[in-house]
């Protein structure tokens, strides 16, 4: 059985906050991002997933929800909110900057989550 999604973006943009390296990459319109109540996952697009997986930019996630510990604004940027995510995955903590236009239904569904 397939999860249902609460919450999709096709064309956003992600930043990992890994290093220097993956900070400077810029992913503008190449990210999915989809949210359920198991799971936050994001990743490429199919045409560019390649490139960015070549080089390292940290960008391929399935987060179970409940491995999130933080979810913050961190300002705009055009015609897109800033949100940064925290996570535990594999022992480690990941920081994900996810630029979205639909950032309200985001931020209500992960709020929505989270109380339950």
């Amino acid at each position: 059985m397939k999860a249902e999604a609460l919450f999709v973006e096709s064309s956003a943009a992600a930043q990992s906050q890994k290093n220097l390296w993956t900070r400077m990459a810029s992913t503008y319109g190449c990210m999915q991002i989809c949210l359920t109540r198991e799971h936050l996952i994001i990743k490429p697009r199919w045409f560019i997933g390649w490139l960015i997986k070549l080089l390292g930019l940290d960008l391929f996630h399935v987060v179970p929800t409940s491995r999130i510990q933080k979810v913050e604004r961190s300002g705009r940027w055009f015609n897109a909110e800033k949100i940064l995510v925290s996570f535990k995955k594999n022992g480690s903590e990941h920081k994900i900057l996810l630029y979205l236009k639909k950032h309200k239904a985001f931020l209500d569904q992960i709020k929505q989550i989270s109380s339950m």
